[in-house]
Formats: C-alpha cells, sequence, structure tokens
C-alpha cells in the first residue's frame, strides 16, 4: 500500500500538504503538492469514484445524475469545500489492449471534464488526488497534460490555482520528474499535439488528437 507522507514543521507534525513544484501559465499556477488532500488550500476538490459513488457517504451523493457521465459538482458548505465527484473508477473498462489504453483516455478526458466544470461553477482554485492508472509515471504524464493542455487550448479565466496532491512516497520521484518535463521548456511544448518519448520513455505514445477524437465521438454519442 505505502507509506503516507506525513511532513515536520517546527516541533509538530504539519497536516497541510507541502509543496513541491510550482508552475504559472498566464495567470494559473500548476502546484504539485504532498500530504492530506483533503487540506489542500483550495475552494475545490476532485474526489475519484464510480458510477455507484459507492466510495462516498450515503449523505454526500448527489441526488441527480451527471449529465456528461464523468463529473458532478456538489457546492460546498461552511464545514466542506466544494466537490467534484470525477467518475474513474468503474471497472467496466472495455480495455481493447494490455495498454490499458481505455483508462487512459478515461481519466485523460476526466482530468479535462473536471476542469472544465471548475471554470463553468467560477471556482478559483482546484485540487486533485492522484488518479491511479498502471503505475505512477503513466498517471502523472497523463494527468498534467491533460492540465497543461486544458489550461493553453482553452479560456480559462477564473481558476488561479490548480493542484496535484500526493498522499505516498512511492509517488514523488516520478511525479516530480513528469512536471519538470512537462513544464521546463514550456515555449517548445506548449504546442505539443501528443505525448512523446521524450516526455516519458516508459509509456508507449498516446496521441491527444486520438484521445481528443474519442472523446468527442463519446461525447456526440451521449448527447441526446
Amino acid at each position: 500500500m505505502g507509506n503516507n507522507l506525513c511532513f515536520q514543521t517546527g516541533e509538530r507534525s504539519s497536516q497541510f500538504p507541502q509543496l513541491l513544484l510550482k508552475y504559472e501559465i498566464g495567470n494559473c499556477e500548476i502546484a504539485l503538492t504532498a500530504g492530506p488532500v483533503e487540506n489542500e488550500d483550495v475552494e475545490c476538490l476532485v474526489i475519484p469514484t464510480d458510477s455507484g459513488y459507492t466510495n462516498i457517504k450515503q449523505s454526500d451523493r448527489p441526488s441527480f445524475k451527471q449529465i456528461n457521465e464523468k463529473c458532478v459538482f456538489v457546492a460546498g458548505s461552511k464545514k466542506r469545500k466544494s466537490q467534484i465527484f470525477a467518475v474513474v473508477m468503474d471497472k467496466n473498462y472495455s480495455v481493447k489492449n494490455d495498454d490499458g489504453e481505455d483508462e487512459k483516455q478515461t481519466i485523460y478526458a476526466t482530468v479535462q471534464e473536471a476542469l472544465r466544470l471548475a471554470e463553468q461553477k467560477q471556482m478559483k482554485s482546484v485540487g486533485f488526488p492522484v488518479f491511479e492508472s498502471k503505475d505512477h509515471t503513466t498517471s502523472a504524464t497523463i494527468m498534467l497534460m491533460a492540465i497543461k493542455l486544458t489550461i493553453t487550448e482553452q479560456k480559462i479565466k477564473s481558476l488561479k490555482r490548480i493542484a496535484i496532491t500526493l498522499d505516498h512516497i512511492e509517488q514523488v520521484s516520478s511525479f516530480k520528474w513528469v512536471f519538470q518535463q512537462v513544464f521546463k521548456g514550456s515555449e517548445q511544448l506548449r504546442y505539443s499535439r501528443a505525448y512523446s518519448s521524450s516526455i516519458n520513455t516508459q509509456i508507449d505514445s498516446i496521441s491527444i488528437d486520438d484521445l481528443k477524437s474519442k472523446v468527442k465521438s463519446n461525447t456526440k454519442e451521449e448527447t441526446p
């Protein structure tokens, strides 16, 4: 299961996530932090779940169906932050090959959909936990590229901070390395239309165009 992250501040343990890396694109900060995601300094938290919300307390489950079958927004209260329930934990992926392409496409599309929903609801900041894939490097590559391309290719005005919060030590080195590859030399990567082996030699190339076309196709099929 790995070790939970815990950091020392002075003489007592801090329960607030620690900043590992950050990068700014326009007026939006992308931050990589480590610690309890529920304590992240954001207005809205993205909660991974399945289509039945089985990991969500009954009292917290939305009473309505997601419009797009991926994300649903639940407004916050005085006691808790706003939340976006993101359906990325269903086990009924129609995986076409051993590389789990459908799972990668689901993570990519859901991250972008969550960002669009947060922007639509005029959230100033949003926090993501790690969306698990076959390994941490794959998760990092898909999530960070989805965030970067959403910011650079779409009109993001409200969101000023997007955080990915790590909760296990084993995630840190992979996410830090991918973060540096994605955001270092950003001018060269800004208009990149594909994941390439220069970003990550440990996973197969994932075509952004292919992901986008499949996402659009699925959206059309869901539209009444």
